[in-house]
């Protein structure tokens, strides 16, 4: 029997073999056309004239596209044409593709959602547009290495020849994205249409707690976490719900139903809790809770219980919509005890036990292949979510591509029949253009060869440079295996020891590998990609200078001055090389405020403090002289720390990036006041400021003024008639803990705060008579614990301003 099926297999090769090709384009000149209905989708349309493009560009003959069949054509999509084939797209899977020889033409086509339309599952499906993409892959040899102006490998032929063929592929995720790829920019929303990304299984799974407010905390303060024996107000984002509540159950639910109502064609809502931690630790949830092989907590059972009662009470009503939710973090592991899921519950698993390299690590690799079967018992209902080698910065760091990770991951994926895959990219493509370039292969076909598809792009990208940029990769590739196989603390954050035992131990040779690649390319595109790498090294060099990782940097060939960096970064804002550092114009850039010195009453010294994350910093110059801002004890965690500056008509007066070494300085002579605004990933810093009275704004993390660890009193305006107002202090206690005095004017003590085992202390302050003024908070180390990240927010009666020193402290009124 197995010989029988052998012999038949090698008739049908033979007979693909003696076919006569057809000849589309010979040297330069066509018959041939392109054809599509009038009425075709857009993405029909799109991509007919993107066949039409690189048909021109790879042999030199433009086809014409056509409304109407013609002898010698390409048709695309489903037509007369193709009906009269019998080519028919109805009964192929979604998303797939046919491309198939009859006589003198080629028909490609596959299922295509009309304009507006959708899949039975809330997506859509560019079957015939996958075909073509597939097309000019496989008989044009172009490819598109990254998006925007270099982004295409177009090869030159004397001929377009297709062979005797009859081609079919469907992708194997039916949910295929590679999010943090400037996906929401023109170029890139291109680059995923023709790398075939997309999704006919429409999945909404973001985190989708935080939409509960502080009225509906005042209302019903049971349907959110207890902590310490009280339930915990949403102070941030990322605050938690009593997972057990049956009311917090019930109006989620109603709030899923009235989204559904107001958006019939949506098929998907979330579930998912917010992020980190915080959970509820009433009765009703800890009963459910367990404990991991590893002794650490398990909330899983509780989360699946919220999502499996929300999603029955939706299916009275909308039995065929989908609730979406994360198993992630404190519930990534299964639930010790079966139980049956909702059959309208669609899981996305996201391991964050791996994210970062960590699957370099055989136990975590263990870990991941204990987990899968078993959340695979629970339900075939699910799709995979994860950030398993990408290095996220703005330092310049480039991203290793993770070949072994990604051989190990995608198979297995597939095994366990994951329907979806949303595996995070890197938005600085001259660094990362490898690694986006296979995760886009891998979710079309998981199976695909990595290190083929690795060395396919290095070759089309770098062309004469390419065996050293192959050098140049697996160098970075090798060494990151290593650190994090050496470093089991290392997460996906970029840490300063990662700087230093990666990139600084090998910026010499990455260094050498650049320029002897540099100096060997002659094509112009090839250039120009490997000098978006090269803006990286650029990047990554004034970054290990600051940190202090070089010997000697000003031996590099990529040092640059301070002032030379800073026009550097000006004048590749908005490029796809780097991660983007434009910033759009901050919030409150435009508000008007009303603002004189203060005098403080009952102050105290200014202690050492570090202030963490993005701050809004007011600044009324003295007239002393110019106003200079110094940044120091500055730690980064994958960023620069970038900073707009504003003036009191919302103007930008200053933009660049914040650095240790040299103070931001304006103009003291004006009369009216600067705006400072820093962001970035995640950092900390220290503020000095000469010739200007200054305050913090509190406000600009939801959560409050943010501090990290040292402290300072704070100060603030209390305005005559208010007669009372709110304040909290935050942390993640019960580890992190604070404490803090609050003072009325007159230096008498109002009340104290602790957050010790509750992570937010929210009092109401009342003020007494002669009390309006400057009031003062000072925090403190708490009883139990340590100090670390805290928060200090004002409610809504005061302006939120905070000023850290007295002798300069600085009164803020909002002018309506």
């Amino acid at each position: 029997m197995r010989l029988m099926l052998s012999l038949v297999m090698v008739t049908i090769v033979l007979g693909v073999a003696c076919a006569v090709p057809l000849q589309v384009v010979q040297a330069g000149r066509s018959d041939y056309v392109i054809y599509h209905q009038a009425d075709a989708p857009d993405s029909v349309k799109t991509a007919a004239l993107d066949l039409q493009r690189y048909v021109e560009a790879v042999t030199g003959a433009k086809l014409a596209i056509v409304n109407a069949p013609q002898p010698k054509m390409i048709a695309l999509g489903s037509n007369s044409a193709a009906a009269a084939q019998a080519l028919k797209a109805e009964k192929m899977p979604l998303e797939s593709f046919r491309v198939v020889n009859r006589g003198s033409d080629v028909f490609i086509l596959g299922p295509d959602t009309g304009n507006g339309e959708f899949t039975p599952q809330g997506g859509t499906s560019n079957g015939t547009a996958n075909g073509v993409y597939a097309f000019i892959e496989r008989f044009l040899g172009v490819r598109w290495l990254m998006p925007g102006a270099h982004g295409d490998y177009v090869p030159h032929l004397e001929a377009l020849t297709v062979a005797d063929t009859d081609w079919s592929e469907a992708p194997f995720f039916l949910n295929r994205r590679v999010p943090y790829t400037q996906e929401r920019t023109p170029a890139s929303k291109q680059w995923w249409a023709r790398e075939r990304l997309g999704y006919s299984l429409f999945l909404n799974h973001s985190h989708n707690w935080q939409h509960f407010t502080l009225q509906d905390y005042n209302a019903h303060p049971e349907w959110f976490a207890e902590n310490g024996g009280k339930r915990m107000p949403p102070a941030d984002d990322r605050f938690k719900l009593c997972a057990t509540s049956e009311g917090a159950i019930r109006e989620f639910a109603a709030r899923a139903i009235k989204y559904f109502d107001d958006n019939p064609q949506s098929t998907c809502y979330s579930l998912s809790p917010t992020d980190s931690a915080g959970w509820c630790m009433c009765a009703n949830c800890t009963a459910l809770y367990e404990k991991t092989p590893y002794g650490d907590l398990s909330v899983t059972p509780a989360i699946i219980n919220f999502y499996n009662k929300v999603a029955q009470i939706v299916a009275q009503k909308y039995p065929q919509k989908v609730l979406a939710g994360y198993v992630y973090a404190d519930y990534v592991y299964p639930p010790q005890k079966p139980f049956k899921l909702a059959p309208n519950v669609f899981l996305v698993w996201a391991p964050s036990f791996d994210y970062g390299f960590t699957l370099y690590r055989p136990d975590i690799q263990k870990q991941w292949d204990e987990l899968v079967p078993q959340w695979l018992k629970v339900t075939d209902q699910i799709a995979y979510y994860d950030l398993p080698n990408c290095v996220h910065n703005e330092m310049g760091a480039m991203n290793p591509p993770g070949l072994k990770i990604l051989k190990f991951l995608y198979p297995r994926l597939k095994q366990a029949k994951m329907k979806g895959v949303y595996v995070y990219g890197n938005p600085a493509w001259g660094y990362a253009g490898p690694m986006n370039y296979l995760l886009a292969k891998l979710a079309w076909n998981p199976e695909a060869d990595v290190d083929a598809l690795f060395s396919e792009y290095i070759e089309k990208a770098y062309a004469e440079g390419a065996p050293e940029m192959k050098q140049f990769y697996l160098l970075l590739d090798d060494d990151t295996e290593k650190y994090f196989n050496a470093n089991h603390n290392e997460t996906y954050n970029l840490s300063e020891r990662r700087l230093k035992d990666v990139y600084a131990k090998d910026f010499p040779e990455l260094e050498r590998l650049y320029r002897t690649a540099e100096a060997k390319i002659t094509d112009p595109e090839a250039k120009a990609r490997l000098q978006m790498l090269g803006d990286n090294m650029t990047v990554l060099h004034w970054n290990l200078r600051q940190f202090k990782l070089l010997d000697n940097p000003q031996a590099s060939s990529f040092y640059k001055s301070d002032p030379d960096f800073f026009a550097f970064l000006k004048t590749t804002a908005g490029s796809m090389a780097l991660t983007p550092t434009s910033v759009i114009k901050a919030a409150g850039a435009d508000a008007k405020f009303k603002v004189e010195p203060l005098r403080v009453p009952n102050s105290q010294e200014v202690t050492p403090f570090l202030l963490r994350g993005p701050q809004r910093i007011l600044l009324k110059p003295t007239g002393a002289g110019p106003v200079q801002v110094a940044f120091s004890s500055m730690t980064v965690r994958g960023g620069l720390v970038k900073l707009q500056v504003y003036n009191d008509k919302g103007e930008l007066v200053e933009q660049g990036v914040a650095t240790t070494e040299t103070p931001l300085t304006l103009a003291g002579d004006i009369a009216g006041y600067y705006q400072v605004i820093t962001s970035a990933g995640s950092y900390s810093l220290t503020v000095k400021v000469s010739n200007a009275a200054w305050t913090v704004y509190g406000g600009t993390d939801e959560k409050g003024l943010h501090l990290l660890g040292k402290t300072t009193p704070l100060y603030f305006g209390v305005p005559a008639g208010v007669a009372k107002f709110s304040m909290w202090m935050a942390s993640d206690a019960p580890g992190e803990t604070c404490a803090g005095t609050l003072y009325a004017p007159d230096g008498r003590k109002v009340t104290a705060f602790a957050c010790t085992d509750k992570t937010v202390d929210m009092q109401t302050v009342n003020v007494g008579a002669n009390e309006a003024g400057v009031w003062k908070l000072v925090p403190e180390a708490a009883q139990t614990g340590i100090t670390d990240d805290l928060w200090i927010k004002q409610g809504e009666e005061l302006s939120g301003w905070f000023s850290l020193d007295p002798q300069a402290a600085l009164s803020v009124v909002r002018e309506k």
